[in-house]
């Protein structure tokens, strides 16, 4: 026979174990997610450095450092991914990744994805950056951009199929060609195959800087096409398991951007 002595020690250790079983379990359920985000493999100074896949472990992309702050002041951890930006947006809207940046926002977008939002409308407070588009021709063009009209034209203008831009040209009744490529877009416009080229400064900018005899007669129009915020957007799925966290990651975006720290890597190391 079991002493009552024997049967309070084994009780008293059945306690402490299962204590230690919910403990364990309540942590586990309350350790935040590593968020999968993923970029654009094109070069978008200063948000995007580098070129394919890779991430330069030096000079990552301001952004993926502006992240990387955000994750050690939250405590919630990200990986980083680079694909092309149709895939990660493809990526975002059947759940292979859990944010993608940066996206500026559309209504058509809101099928990959969330945003954050404010009475109704995104909230650029929490955007991790503003970025402009621009027409860029060729030196001499008869191209021309008022900020509202779009005068000149005998061909097309080149732009990046699923970018922002491509819709609001459409509604302009402006004649298009899509292709993915800023080099290639450059190219056609050097071989006159478009009149223009509406792309993000950065992007095209990064291209001319690549290859600077053979697009050394392209230039930019002034005013810009459009200057928009853009944001880390996070997919549905993933917002729906975790608003708390995608909330907290926005929160926190718009707190970083904010510091000293942030702003000297935007002055010094990532200046364009």
């Amino acid at each position: 026979m079991i002493g009552a002595k024997a049967v309070g020690k084994t009780g008293l250790f059945l306690g402490f174990a299962l204590a230690l079983l919910a403990t364990t379990s309540v942590r586990a359920a309350e350790a935040p997610p590593l968020i999968h985000v993923v970029f654009n493999t094109a070069p978008n100074p200063p948000i995007v450095y580098g070129t394919g896949t890779a991430i330069d472990p030096d000079k990552p992309s301001l952004i993926v450092e502006l992240l990387r702050m955000v994750s050690q002041r939250t405590g919630i951890p990200m990986d980083f991914q680079r694909f092309p930006w149709q895939r990660g947006l493809y990526m975002l809207e059947y759940g292979q990744a859990d944010a993608i940046f940066a996206s500026s926002f559309t209504s058509e977008r809101l099928r990959f994805g969330v945003y954050p939002m404010k009475d109704g409308q995104p909230d650029s407070r929490r955007a991790i950056y503003h970025m402009a588009y621009h027409l860029f021709v060729l030196r001499g063009s008869n191209v021309r951009w008022n900020g509202q009209t779009m005068t000149g034209l005998h061909a097309p203008v080149g732009a990046t199929p699923a970018f922002a831009v491509v819709p609001e040209l459409r509604a302009m009744g402006v004649p298009l060609d899509l292709e993915a490529s800023p080099e290639s877009n450059l190219r056609k416009l050097v071989s006159g195959r478009i009149d223009a080229y509406a792309e993000i400064e950065g992007l095209a900018g990064a291209a001319i800087k690549a290859n600077p005899t053979e697009f050394r007669q392209v230039v930019k129009l002034l005013p810009p096409l459009r200057t928009q915020p853009y944001y880390l957007m996070f997919s549905k799925s993933f917002y729906e398991a975790h608003p708390d966290v995608a909330e907290k990651i926005w929160d926190s975006i718009a707190e970083v951007t904010a510091t000293t720290e942030y702003q000297s890597l935007v002055k010094n190391k990532y200046a364009e």
